[in-house]
């Protein structure tokens, strides 16, 4: 198998396999003030209206989940008036949208003793539609949320949806945190399609144009660009992609495997009976006989030299071992099997 084929081969079972597309969407909240210009929509439709709508995160209160200390934006119980209803949004740019598409953002709600409730909506041209709801009256630590895509009839544009809500703040309502919010897309079916469509006729072409060679290496980058760090045994893994672990096949002297007998009469092979099968075994792990060798014979030259031709008994390894208690150390041993 050539250099081509082999990369072409892994070029298709690389596309194949990642199925995770570039972010639509990705914000870490360093400036909110920027926000506006990027897209996103604040609107505070608490009754009656508090002193304050999203904000910078403050630090006092509790730190980013990622990035600089204050990278987050939040919202708290002076969204609405004492004893008033809290009904603060904060809607995301406009999006083009399929269904399968993932919204991932941390969340944190402080609660101590107070209801927080933050929902999510998608607003596809056709309503608000609720995703998922979260609340507490604790303390839940920055956690990492994911709401997918799903029921529309065909890709749409629309917006998510985070809508801080409470009822009577003189009852509930603290102080939340969003950040790190981000939008996967799917990749288009024809786009993998046409990698590995492209793969199968560079398998066919003895010398591809340099041309292909050039898009498919570009393919490749951008596929292998969403895998994330590998992990403890070295293999790298990809976001919608499950690495398992594939069980060892058993043994085949356990299982028999692919023995066969040979009857000394007949030439023929047949399937061995347990007792023919028990000595093939045996012969086939009994140590190989070594062969007979013959001692170093010194050569003597015609100006009075003497030579000696050394031949693999005289080679010595370097043999490293590691012990139980994580000493190593090392021998210098003759070649296994070797005789003096």
């Amino acid at each position: 198998m050539d250099l081509i084929t082999r990369l072409a081969g892994l070029l298709a079972v690389t596309a194949s396999c990642s199925a995770a597309g570039a972010p639509l969407l990705f914000e870490e909240f360093d400036n909110i003030n920027a926000l506006a210009g990027k897209g996103w929509l604040f609107e505070n439709r608490s009754a009656p209206p508090g002193v304050s709508g999203w904000f910078q995160g403050n630090p006092v209160v509790f730190p980013a989940a990622a990035g600089a200390a204050n990278s987050y934006v939040a919202a708290n119980f002076n969204s609405a008036a004492y004893g008033g209803d809290i009904d603060n949004w904060l809607f995301t740019p406009q999006l083009q949208l399929v269904n399968g598409e993932s919204l991932n953002f941390s969340l944190r709600l402080l609660g101590e003793g107070a209801l927080d409730r933050v929902e999510v909506y998608l607003d596809a041209g056709a309503g608000y539609a609720l995703l998922a709801g979260f609340e507490a009256d604790a303390d839940t630590g920055w956690q990492e949320r994911a709401v997918l895509v799903s029921g529309l009839a065909a890709p749409a544009s629309g917006r998510f949806g985070f809508r801080y809500v409470v009822d009577d703040t003189s009852l509930n309502g603290n102080y939340i945190g969003i950040d790190s919010v981000s939008v996967s897309a799917v990749p288009e079916p024809a786009t993998v399609a046409l990698i590995c469509l492209g793969a199968i006729a560079l398998r066919r072409r003895k010398r591809p144009p340099r041309r292909w060679l050039g898009f498919f290496g570009l393919s490749a980058l951008a596929v292998s660009a969403h895998a994330v760090e590998p992990d403890g045994n070295g293999v790298m893994r990809f976001t919608q992609v499950s690495v398992v672990a594939q069980q060892a096949a058993p043994s085949q002297a356990a299982a028999g495997g692919f023995m066969a007998y040979k009857d000394p009469l007949t030439g023929q092979l047949t399937r061995p009976d347990p007792q023919q099968a028990a000595l093939l075994t045996a012969a086939a792990r009994a140590p190989a006989p070594l062969a007979r060798q013959t001692p170093p014979q010194l050569t003597r030259a015609p100006h009075g030299g003497v030579s000696l031709m050394l031949d693999e008994r005289q080679a010595r390894y370097a043999v490293a071992r590691k012990h139980a208690d994580g000493r190593v150390t090392e021998s210098c041993e003759p070649q296994r099997g070797a005789r003096p």
